[in-house]
């Protein structure tokens, strides 16, 4: 195959793999060539095996269905996990970008990270096993920015899932993971540039530049909860005063709103509660000014915000929309989105799943062949 041609079906395969399934004329529009290029690069895929032809029915379109492309999902399947404080959550999904399996296990926030592993890998299995025909290509797995000794416990993890299933694994922050799933399946899905702030326990984001998760130079990019707001604030976790996170992270804002769950600050804001509201104003507009500078540096116009205080939706959007309308350019506001999440609790181990897609390092080995799990019956 001449190397121009091998060059042009590395698109096609590497925009499958990245944003799931795609129309040829999408394929077009994405790669730049042209129809008749598309057309024959993808009789030839299809004909070797390496893509398939979706259909997505629409009951409203009148004549033919129209086709779609993914990746053959006899390829192999990418595991995808997310260590939060209390709960792993864990996804396996194959090449065709289709959820095959997930589950989540709570556990205490004291349990050692030793158990917290041996249980996501019981997990893991258990979700690999409802599948033992498909290949496992790679694990990307998330890990909450805010613990202590960091390094090692990554390390540990890493270790651990590669001893257990002989495949690559790749780690991340889930928060920032949590935003790259978001730019591809949830609510940024189709924006290639996209500020994500996860607001829970701790107060973490990412900056997707170009359908990428942009890392900066130390691979800390993205921390909006650690952007001071107040030099003489209150001290935060991380040494510094008045940061982001001291204010909004999820336990100040209930206890500023009088309430002790999100669901019951949403319940006493509907109720259009003073304390409530007040709580949840001053936290959108402290979140719209951070995201604002962030804003104008980078020049992005998608925020989404994910986490616990997602689930106030308008409520917590709209101080969020009315600040940044404040404190952005006046040529800028008018192209300013603000969403909240869509991905639910499984969005960081979707995170992973991206992490491992987006990998070109990573090569998935199908067609379907007999798997057993390294350490399994």
């Amino acid at each position: 195959m001449p190397q121009r041609r091998r060059a042009h079906e590395a698109w096609l395969l590497e925009h499958l793999r990245r944003h799931g399934r795609a129309s040829r004329a999408e394929l077009v529009d994405a790669t730049g060539l042209s129809r008749a290029t598309v057309s024959a690069l993808t009789a030839d895929l299809l004909a070797a095996g390496k893509v398939v032809v979706t259909e997505t029915p629409d009951p409203g379109r009148l004549g033919r269905t129209p086709q779609s492309l993914a990746l053959n999902p006899a390829a192999g399947l990418v595991l995808g996990l997310d260590f939060g404080h209390t709960r792993v959550g864990v996804v396996a999904a194959d090449a065709a970008h289709e959820i095959v399996g997930s589950a989540t296990r709570p556990y205490p926030r004291s349990t050692p990270w030793e158990t917290r592993c041996a249980i996501a890998v019981r997990l893991a299995r258990k979700v690999l096993g409802e599948q033992p025909d498909a290949a496992l290509a790679a694990v990307g797995i998330g890990i909450a920015g805010s613990i202590s000794d960091r390094p090692a416990v990554v390390e540990a993890i890493r270790e651990a899932f590669t001893a257990a299933f002989g495949v690559a694994v790749r780690t991340d922050n889930n928060a920032r993971l949590a935003g790259l799933a978001e730019s591809v399946w949830g609510a940024a899905r189709g924006t290639p540039d996209v500020l994500y702030v996860r607001l829970s326990s701790g107060v973490g984001g990412a900056v997707i530049l170009d359908g990428r998760v942009h890392r900066g130079r130390g691979d800390t990019a993205g921390e909006f909860g650690h952007v001071c707001l107040d030099p003489t604030g209150p001290l935060c976790r991380c040494s510094n005063r008045g940061c982001l996170e001291c204010y909004v992270r999820v336990e100040s804002v209930l206890a500023h709103g009088g309430v002790t769950t999100v669901a019951g600050l949403a319940e006493a804001l509907d109720r259009d509660e003073p304390r409530a509201r007040a709580a949840v104003t001053e936290a959108g507009q402290r979140i719209g000014l951070v995201l604002a500078g962030a804003g104008s540096v980078l020049d992005v116009a998608t925020v989404v915000l994910g986490g616990d205080l997602a689930a106030l939706r308008e409520h917590l959007v709209r101080p969020v929309r009315q600040t940044l309308a404040r404190h952005l350019h006046p040529d800028k506001v008018d192209d300013v989105t603000v969403r909240t999440a869509e991905l639910g609790d499984l969005d960081g181990a979707l995170g992973g799943v991206a992490l491992v897609l987006h990998d070109p390092s990573i090569a998935f080995t199908g067609p379907l062949s007999p798997r057993h799990l390294p350490g399994s019956a």
